[in-house]
C-alpha cells in the first residue's frame, strides 16, 4: 500500500471539514493551504506563498507560529467563519513514515471556552433549534459556563416567540437541521437575527438524547420539569451533540433547566431595545440599566444579572425569596462586607470547570481554581450568619472541595509558567525524585560556571566562555588570538569567523547528566500536573454548580449594595393588578442633577394614563421610570422609589422612538404600526403597556384617528394598565367617555426667560404643546417662529371641534360592519355591497327619473337645492 503524502492527509481533513478554514499543524508552524490559503492572507494578514514551486501546479500557502493559535482563531471567528484544528502527533504510528494529522478542535462562535477567544465577560452561547408537529424548540447553551436552557412555543405565533426569545439573549450560534435551513420561517428568523453564524447539524433525535443524558450524567431524564416539552428537549439534545461533535469530546452540563413559557416576564426585541436594559439605544454598556444595577464582584454573577434582567419572574414565592436575601444582607454592613470580602477577586470557576472538564486548563488556570476554592469557606460562612432562607441554601456546602483546594494550593507554586511542559511547576518535597533531580541541574549549572573558571585560570585565557545552545549543547568557545593554548583533548565542533568551539569528555558527560535530569523531571512534574488536572476534572459538575450558586449570592449581594447606596424601598409585589409608586425614579439617571421623583398610581378606576405636555417635559422618562422599575422589581430586587406595590405584570411592551427599516423597505409609520399592531395582538390585563407618540409619522388626522382608536382598543377591550404620551390633544376628551382613561400631564412654569420644564407629572390635561415655544428655545429664526405662531393659531381654529368628548363624532360600528369607505372606492366588498340609508335611496330615484338636458340652470339650482336639504333634514333627524 502506497504511503500517504503530507498535502493528501490535508486533503482527506479537508474533506472532511469543507466550510471550515482549516489550520494544519506542521512542526512549530500552523500552515493555510489552496483556497483557505488566500482567506488566510485577506482576514490574518500573512504573506502568500506557494508551495511545490518547481512545479507546474504550485499550491498557495500562508502560514504562522503555533504561539499565535488562539489571536488568529479569534480573528477568524470574527469574520463569521469557523475554523478546523489539525494537530500532528507526537509519535509516528507504527508502520508510517510521516506523522500523523488529526482535528481535534473545530473553533465556531458558540462553542467558545477558553477566556482568550472570548470577547466579554458575555458566555459564547450557541442556540438549537428544532421545529415538528407544529412546536418549535429552542435550547440556548452556554458552552463556558456549561449550563443550558430549554423552551418550546406552539401556536400560530410560535415563531415570533422564537425569534424575541433569541432577540433578548443574542446567540453567537444557530444550530438546526438541514431540513429546517431553507423553509420560509427560519429564513424570516435569520433576517432578523443579523449577523449570527448559522450552522447545520443532522443528528438524530436518539442520539441527541443519549448525549444529553450524557452531558447531565443521568440514566434518564424524569428528574426534569419537562411538561410536556419533548421538542425543547430534541433541541437540547441537538444542540449537546453538535457541541460534542465540534469539541471533539463529550460535553458536561451542570445544570439544565426547562424553562415553560408562562414561567417568566416577556419582554419583545422592541422593549429590550426601548429599555435599554443590556445596552444603549447607541449600543453602549454605560447608560444601560445592567450597568447602573451593577455591582457584581465576578464574571459568573455578572452574567447571571444579565439573566436575571432579561428573563424577570412572574412566580410570587421566588420573586419574595430573593427580596427576602436582599433585605438579610442590606440590613447589615458587616454581613454585606464579609460576602463582599469572599467575592472580591474571584476568578470565573464557571469557565475554569470547563477547561479543567474539557483537560484544557493550564497550571495557572488550577491555581485560580484553588483560590477560589479557597474563598467559599467565607462565603458559606457569611451566608449561614444570615437567618435567610435562600441564603442558607444557596451557602450550604461551598465547603463541600476544600480537599481539592488543599490539594492545589500544596502542589502547585504561587506563580507558575505558562506552559506546563518545561518545569517549574511544583513545590519543593511535593515529589522527592524531582526535587533530587532538579538539585542536579542546579549543581550541574554551577559546575560548569566552576568549570569555566578553572580553564580561564589553567589555560590562561581570560576571553575563554562555556556557554550552552540547542544545536551543541554545552561548549567551550575560544577566540582565534588563543587558539595555540588550547589542549589536544579538545575536540573542535564549529568554527566561526573569530574563533573556534570545542567539546571535552568531561563537558559532554556533564551535559548528559544535566539534560537527563532536566528532562526526567519537567516529565515527572508533567505526570503530576496531569493527575492534578484530572482530579480536578472530576469534579467540573461539582464546581459548576458551586459557581452557579456563588453567582446568584453575587447578585443578591449586589442587589442588596445599590439598595443601601440608594435608598430603594422593598416593593410589594402581589397577584393584582394596581401599580403604585411614590416618589419613583429612573434607575440610570435618578443621580443626574436636578432629577424629579414622580407618584404613579394604576388601579381598577385608572387603567389608561394619557399624558400630555411640552417635549423635553420628562414623559418618555416617566413612561420607562414605570417599566423598569417594575422590572427590577419582578427580578427580586429593591427599587428606585420610595414606596411601591407591584401587581405581577405578563409582559411590557413599548412604543417609543422612531426608527425605520431601509432594508426591508419599512418607513418610520410602517415600523410604528408594526409595533403597535404587535401589542395589540398579544397584550393582556396583566401587561404593561408603554406608548409614546403614536401616528407622527403620518398626516396629523391620520394621525389622530389611529391614536384615537388604538386608546379606545385598549382601554375597552384589553385592560392593560398603559401609558400614552402623546401631543394630540384631542384626546383628552376620552377621560369623560372611556372608562380607565385619566388624564395627567407633565408641569411647565411661565418664567420671564421664557418656559420652565418642571419634569412632575400630575393629574389633569396640558391643553397646549409648547411646540413653537420649545422650537424657539432651539435656536430657531425669530421670523420663523413668529410665522409658525400665526399658522398654529390658524390651524388651531380650523381644527376646532375635533376632538374627542365633542357631540358628533362617530359611534363604534358593529364589529364586521362596512366602513363608509367601501363607498368611496376605497375598497371593494368581497360580496354584494350593504344596503344603503333610506334617504339615499330617494336621492338616487329621484336623481334617475330627470333628465339634465330638460332642466334649465334655474330649475337644476332649485333641484340641487332640495335634494341638499333633505338630506341634511334625515341627518338631523
Amino acid at each position: 500500500m502506497a504511503k500517504r503524502t503530507m498535502m493528501e492527509q490535508h486533503a482527506e481533513i479537508k474533506a472532511a471539514h469543507p466550510q471550515s478554514v482549516l489550520f494544519f499543524r506542521m512542526g512549530d508552524f500552523y500552515e493555510l493551504f489552496h483556497e483557505d490559503a488566500h482567506v488566510g492572507a485577506e482576514v490574518l494578514g500573512l504573506t502568500l506563498t506557494a508551495r511545490d514551486k518547481s512545479s507546474g501546479t504550485p499550491i498557495p500557502m500562508a502560514g504562522f507560529p503555533w504561539h499565535q493559535l488562539e489571536e488568529q482563531v479569534r480573528t477568524m471567528l470574527s469574520s463569521g467563519r469557523t475554523v478546523a484544528v489539525a494537530e500532528q502527533e507526537d509519535e509516528l504510528r507504527e508502520g508510517a513514515t510521516l506523522l500523523e494529522r488529526v482535528v481535534t478542535r473545530v473553533y465556531t462562535p458558540g462553542s467558545l471556552y477558553e477566556e482568550g477567544l472570548l470577547q466579554d465577560e458575555r458566555a459564547s452561547l450557541l442556540a438549537g433549534v428544532v421545529e415538528r408537529e407544529g412546536k418549535v424548540g429552542l435550547c440556548l447553551l452556554d458552552a463556558a459556563a456549561s449550563t443550558a436552557t430549554c423552551m418550546q412555543y406552539t401556536g400560530e405565533e410560535r415563531w415570533s416567540m422564537l425569534t424575541d426569545e433569541l432577540l433578548r439573549w443574542s446567540p453567537s450560534e444557530v444550530v438546526l437541521r438541514p431540513s429546517l435551513a431553507g423553509t420560509e420561517p427560519f429564513l424570516r428568523l435569520i433576517a432578523e437575527l443579523r449577523g449570527v453564524v448559522v450552522s447545520q447539524h443532522d443528528g438524530r433525535r436518539k442520539r441527541g438524547r443519549e448525549r444529553l443524558m450524557r452531558a447531565l450524567g443521568v440514566a434518564d431524564l424524569g428528574h426534569l420539569d419537562l411538561d410536556g416539552s419533548d421538542i425543547a428537549l430534541e433541541a437540547a439534545g441537538l444542540a449537546t451533540d453538535y457541541l460534542s461533535t465540534v469539541l471533539h469530546a463529550d460535553v458536561e452540563l451542570a445544570d439544565l433547566e426547562v424553562a415553560h413559557q408562562h414561567g417568566a416576564m416577556v419582554l419583545d426585541r422592541t422593549t429590550l431595545r426601548n429599555l435599554e436594559i443590556t445596552q444603549t439605544l447607541a449600543g453602549e454598556h454605560e447608560g444601560s440599566l445592567v450597568a447602573a444595577v451593577g455591582r457584581c464582584r465576578t464574571a459568573m454573577g455578572r452574567r447571571r444579572l444579565r439573566a436575571w434582567l432579561l428573563r424577570p419572574l412572574t412566580d410570587l414565592d421566588a420573586i419574595h425569596a430573593r427580596q427576602d436575601a436582599v433585605a438579610s444582607l442590606s440590613r447589615s454592613s458587616r454581613r454585606l462586607d464579609g460576602v463582599r470580602t469572599a467575592l472580591t477577586g474571584m476568578r470565573d470557576l464557571e469557565r475554569l470547570a470547563t477547561l479543567a472538564g474539557h483537560g484544557r486548563a493550564n497550571a495557572r488556570d488550577l491555581v485560580a481554581t484553588g483560590l477560589a476554592l479557597d474563598r467559599l469557606p467565607a462565603l458559606q460562612r457569611a451566608c449561614e450568619e444570615t437567618d435567610d432562607g435562600l441564603l442558607n441554601a444557596l451557602g450550604e456546602g461551598l465547603d463541600v472541595l476544600s480537599a481539592l483546594a488543599d490539594r492545589l494550593a500544596r502542589t502547585l507554586v504561587d506563580a507558575p509558567p505558562l506552559s506546563v511542559r518545561e518545569g517549574g511547576l511544583l513545590r519543593e518535597g511535593v515529589h522527592d525524585e524531582v526535587d533530587r533531580l532538579r538539585s542536579i541541574a542546579d549543581e550541574g549549572t554551577a559546575w560548569f560556571e566552576a568549570y569555566e573558571e578553572r580553564l580561564r585560570r589553567d589555560l590562561e585565557i581570560p576571553s575563554l566562555k562555556v556557554r550552552q545552545n540547542r544545536q551543541i549543547g554545552w561548549f567551550i568557545e575560544v577566540t582565534n588570538t588563543h587558539l595555540d593554548k588550547v589542549p589536544e583533548d579538545f575536540h573542535r565542533k564549529q568554527q566561526m569567523t573569530n574563533g573556534h568551539r570545542f567539546i571535552t569528555p568531561d563537558l559532554v558527560e556533564r551535559d548528559q547528566a544535566l539534560l537527563n535530569a532536566v528532562t526526567r523531571s519537567r516529565a515527572l512534574e508533567y505526570d503530576v500536573f496531569v493527575d492534578l488536572r484530572r482530579a480536578v476534572a472530576d469534579q467540573a459538575r461539582t464546581l459548576a454548580n458551586l459557581a452557579g450558586r456563588v453567582a446568584c449570592i453575587d447578585v443578591l449581594h449586589g442587589f442588596a449594595v445599590v439598595a443601601r447606596e440608594r435608598r430603594w424601598c422593598r416593593p410589594v409585589v402581589d397577584e393584582g393588578d394596581d401599580l403604585v409608586l411614590e416618589a419613583a425614579r429612573h434607575p440610570v439617571l435618578e443621580r443626574e442633577p436636578g432629577f424629579v421623583p414622580n407618584n404613579l398610581r394604576f388601579d381598577r378606576k385608572r387603567r389608561f394614563l394619557l399624558i400630555t405636555g411640552p417635549n423635553m417635559g420628562g414623559k418618555s422618562t416617566y413612561l420607562r421610570t414605570a417599566a423598569l422599575v417594575t422590572l427590577l422589581a419582578q427580578c427580586g430586587s429593591f427599587v428606585p422609589c420610595d414606596r411601591a406595590k407591584v401587581g405581577l405584570v405578563d409582559r411590557v411592551f413599548t412604543r417609543v422612538g422612531a426608527s425605520d427599516d431601509l432594508l426591508r423597505g419599512r418607513s418610520t409609520f410602517m415600523m410604528e404600526m408594526i409595533e403597535v399592531a404587535h401589542i395589540l395582538r398579544h397584550a393582556s390585563p396583566s401587561s404593561l403597556v408603554l406608548l409614546d407618540e403614536i401616528g407622527r409619522g403620518t398626516s396629523t388626522f391620520d394621525g389622530l384617528s389611529i391614536a384615537w382608536a388604538v386608546t379606545e382598543d385598549i382601554a375597552k377591550r384589553i385592560g392593560a394598565r398603559t401609558l400614552f404620551a402623546t401631543h394630540y390633544h384631542q384626546l383628552i376628551g376620552l377621560e369623560d367617555d372611556v372608562h380607565g382613561v385619566v388624564n395627567v400631564s407633565v408641569g411647565v412654569a411661565e418664567a420671564e426667560e421664557g418656559l420652565r420644564f418642571l419634569h412632575t407629572v400630575s393629574d389633569g390635561p396640558c391643553d397646549e404643546s409648547y411646540g413653537v415655544r420649545v422650537a424657539a428655545l432651539a435656536g430657531l429664526p425669530r421670523d420663523v417662529v413668529e410665522r409658525a405662531s400665526d399658522l398654529l393659531r390658524f390651524l388651531e381654529g380650523q381644527a376646532t371641534g375635533a376632538r374627542a368628548g365633542v357631540h358628533g363624532q362617530p359611534s363604534r360600528r358593529a364589529q364586521g360592519q362596512a366602513s363608509l369607505l367601501t363607498y368611496l372606492g376605497a375598497s371593494k366588498p368581497a360580496s354584494a355591497p350593504p344596503p344603503r340609508p333610506p334617504h339615499e335611496e330617494e336621492v338616487l330615484a329621484r336623481l334617475q327619473e330627470m333628465d339634465p338636458d330638460d332642466l334649465s340652470p334655474r330649475e337644476a339650482a332649485e333641484v340641487l337645492r332640495a335634494l341638499v336639504e333633505h338630506c341634511r333634514g334625515e341627518r338631523d333627524g
